[in-house]
């Protein structure tokens, strides 16, 4: 967050669509930086947010279920498990997202090492470890995204749609971020939490946002 000049969330948005064209379409990213203290596990925020309008990304959904769901993208077994240990079937490429059912965590918890550090293990929070898994598939498909904050830094940085999004449906979902995050604030944190907020676009540059720190 180098930029001393802040915008309002309209105003970073017309500046990143008047930057240099690019032959991909960008994904436009936000950073927020946060007060407060990571190593208390009562600071710690881990929330999913559906954006409005959507991330404008595809996102592939492996399901390991006792049902059948054809809208996802892999339905897996026990045995895919093995292959994901095994690097026959991969994470980030064969698939983005897992989702399960409580009793399948044991056998999902094989593949821990490999799907940890990825921070694909399913989990609760994040609406991945559930027993309704048509939801769950349903709003990954709208456009769900996790706000986490780092493991060792109070930063939180998510995605908010691409480039391409018109002026209206970016603003929206930049606005839903912030909003999740007022509406998540620990209760032992101060209320003027947020020190900075930041947008860019995939190799562009960073425009600090205009805020209320509420």
């Amino acid at each position: 967050m180098t930029n001393t000049t802040s915008y309002t969330i309209e105003e970073a948005i017309k500046l990143m669509k008047e930057e240099k064209k690019r032959n991909f379409d960008p994904t436009v990213e936000i950073h927020i930086n946060l007060d407060l203290d990571v190593k208390q596990a009562n600071q710690q925020l881990r929330y999913t947010v559906v954006l409005p309008k959507g991330t404008g990304k595809k996102v592939k959904i492996a399901v390991l279920s006792i049902g059948k769901y054809p809208e996802a993208d892999i339905e897996l077994s026990e045995q895919d498990i093995q292959k994901i240990e095994t690097g026959s079937l991969k994470p980030k490429v064969d698939f983005d997202v897992i989702i399960t059912e409580p009793g399948f965590m044991p056998k999902i918890a094989k593949a821990a090492k490999i799907l940890g550090p990825l921070g694909m293990m399913p989990n609760p929070k994040t609406g991945t470890v559930t027993n309704n898994i048509a939801l769950a598939i349903e709003e990954v498909k709208k456009g769900k995204v996790e706000v986490r904050t780092e493991k060792d830094a109070p930063l939180v940085h998510t995605i908010v749609g691409k480039l391409s999004f018109s002026e209206a449906d970016l603003t929206e979902n930049i606005s839903s971020v912030i909003s999740s995050l007022k509406a998540n604030r620990p209760s032992k944190v101060k209320p003027d939490w947020i020190k900075g907020i930041a947008v860019c676009s995939s190799m562009g540059r960073s425009y600090q946002l205009k805020f209320s720190g509420e």
